[in-house]
């Protein structure tokens, strides 16, 4: 039987978020990311997941300050309701600046605001 190659994501109360890649070749952890607190658990995962792809790409990535956080109002994109995210990156250690954009779902919002309760 063949192992399919999932995303990973280390989400243990008290401790920093972790994610790995599909391959697992690479990791993120939020203490990497400066100014993550910022954003929500689920925008969290997704902009760690980013990164730990990048990172594949490019094993220098790394760390990461975010400069810039914009949520736009719902709308339908791709047949569903989703929340757009667009979080300016600024890769500290290659010195680039770049922006990753997020389209949150709204039954991934309600799972998240169903977790606060």
């Amino acid at each position: 039987m063949e192992r399919k190659a999932t995303n990973e994501i280390k989400d243990e109360p008290g401790e920093p978020m972790v994610a790995r890649s599909k391959m697992g070749e690479a990791t993120v952890s939020e203490s990497e990311v400066k100014g993550i607190e910022n954003l929500t658990s689920t925008e969290k995962k997704h902009l760690l997941l980013q990164l730990a792809r990048d990172r594949v790409k490019d094993s220098s990535a790394g760390p990461w300050e975010i400069v810039d956080i914009f949520r736009e109002n719902w709308r339908t994109i791709k047949a569903t309701l989703s929340q757009p995210v667009e979080i300016n990156v600024r890769d500290v250690g290659r010195d680039a600046l770049f922006q990753v954009s997020l389209d949150i779902t709204q039954l991934e919002r309600e799972l998240e605001t169903e977790g606060l309760e």
